[in-house]
């Protein structure tokens, strides 16, 4: 079973590492070749978005998924 399915809209990840913060997940998108990735939103400041991989998500080093904060 493929983990990127585990990772949906309205979930919340911490960054770990200095200065990480804690991010929503707004959208989940397939790119033109096929690599899923997760615009998401920065939850004290909803202004600031990224989009990362699903996989970067998935690596307990970089993130850690949360409940709602």
């Amino acid at each position: 079973m493929s983990r990127t399915r585990d990772i949906t809209e309205g979930q919340y990840f911490r960054r770990l590492g200095p200065g990480g913060g804690v991010w929503q997940v707004v959208t989940v998108r397939r790119d033109a070749i096929g690599m899923s990735h997760a615009q998401m939103k920065r939850a004290d400041d909803p202004k600031t978005l990224k989009t990362l991989a699903l996989a970067a998500l998935q690596d307990h080093t970089q993130f850690e998924r949360m409940g709602d904060p």
